[in-house]
């Protein structure tokens, strides 16, 4: 069935909302990963890893960076590609005066 443009859907869970299976796996899996790192398994197979290769351990730990560390978003340019922009820095003879 095709909806028109504007119809309003029927149903289902209001955009935003957790499906709950997927907050359940990540409740669990949050659970499994704290009990790795407090018995300090993680942390000895990152030394191993480090002694091994220190380019496999930037890459791991690169690749762990995003599930503790938020990422940076744009929230200035609605999406749009900056493009010609100007820095400008000014020598200003009051250091206290804002530039």
């Amino acid at each position: 069935m095709k909806f028109e443009k504007g119809h309003n859907k029927v149903g289902g869970r209001n955009k935003g909302t957790v499906n709950k299976s997927t907050e359940q796996a990540r409740l669990l899996f949050m659970e499994v990963m704290s009990n790795q790192v407090s018995s300090g398994k993680i942390n000895d197979a990152l030394n191993e890893v480090y002694e091994e290769s220190k380019l496999k351990y930037l890459y791991i730990v690169n690749k762990l960076l995003p599930y503790f560390v938020a990422r940076k978003i744009d929230i200035t340019s609605d999406g749009e590609t900056l493009t010609g922009f100007k820095v400008e820095i000014t020598k200003d003879a009051d250091k206290n005066k804002a530039v």
